[in-house]
């Protein structure tokens, strides 16, 4: 036996339950890009020719001078 609903109530309900899964999905890819697109994994690392030294810098460069002496080298590449 089915029991009689309003129409009212039936269309709240569906756009409380559309709008409910619009915004978890919402919230779902958003966090997914923040943990994707995390700055810390965009780093370059580099090894001083001068001293020895292994470093990295944010952000993907070609050249930086090492901490220790000053030495300019390039990026190490894998």
């Amino acid at each position: 036996m089915l029991l009689p609903i309003d129409l009212g109530l039936f269309l709240a309900l569906t756009a409380g339950m559309g709008c409910t899964l619009i915004l978890g999905v919402w919230f779902w890819y958003d966090r997914r890009e923040a943990l994707l697109n995390d700055p810390r994994r965009i780093r370059s690392a580099f090894v001083c020719t001068r001293c020895g030294q292994t470093y990295l810098r944010p952000r993907l460069r070609e050249e930086a001078p090492c901490p220790g002496c000053g030495w300019n080298n390039v990026r190490l590449k894998f």
